[in-house]
């Protein structure tokens, strides 16, 4: 029993210093050649807010990756703007998916789905909170699947917003934090983003194998 738990364990933190070890040698490129300087001096001249926020509203919803706008919005916005930004636009999302699954869309997005050999669920109205967020939590699933997969699941909609939302976004703070630091090249935040986003990768970790 011994050797196998030893073995997790060293997994698990070869997993959190590789993790580390490529964030600082990120961290430390863009110090050095002054690339948060030019990235901000980019966002700030070439992409609009209005622009950017349309394009991190529609986009994640069909489809593409949360986690770029995330770390991108805490470069644009900074740390508490972004945060901010990021729970409003997130909550649309999941708000506008719930929406869409409910609609004459329910019967294409299922048919999609399907096709890359997903499984969805069922719920309704008995369902388990602490599962629900379980599955919410578990890594490997791409953000726009899980937001539809809940709402195909059965679940009320303030129940799914709740955990839904309680989930993703409370996982999607160490990007952001992560963001604005290396932009502002701020040391003792970018160790704190670093913290919290290995906590928040092993909190998915352990989640994956229990269940």
């Amino acid at each position: 029993m011994e050797q196998p738990l030893r073995k997790k364990i060293l997994g698990r933190s070869a997993i959190a210093a590789g993790l580390v070890f490529v964030l600082l040698a990120v961290s430390y490129i863009i110090y050095r050649y002054d690339l948060g300087i030019m990235m901000r001096s980019y966002l700030e001249s070439h992409i609009h807010p209005g622009i950017f926020i349309a394009l991190m509203l529609v986009l994640p919803i069909v489809g593409a990756p949360i986690s770029v706008f995330l770390v991108l919005v805490g470069m644009k916005f900074g740390i508490v703007e972004g945060i901010l930004l990021s729970a409003v636009l997130m909550f649309l999302h999941m708000a506008i998916t719930y929406y869409l699954v409910h609609s004459f869309f329910r019967s294409w997005i299922t048919r999609l789905l399907k096709s890359y050999n997903m499984i969805i669920p069922y719920i309704g109205d008995s369902y388990n909170r602490w599962h629900a967020l379980a599955f919410m939590l578990i890594p490997g699933l791409p953000y726009a699947v899980k937001n539809n997969l809940l709402a195909l699941a059965g679940v009320p909609f303030t129940p799914y917003m709740v955990i839904n939302w309680t989930a993703q976004f409370g996982m999607s703070i160490p990007l952001i934090i992560l963001g604005g630091a290396v932009i502002e090249m701020n040391v003792s935040i970018l160790g704190i983003a670093i913290v919290l986003l290995l906590v928040s990768l092993l909190l998915k970790y352990s989640m994956r194998k229990r269940n």
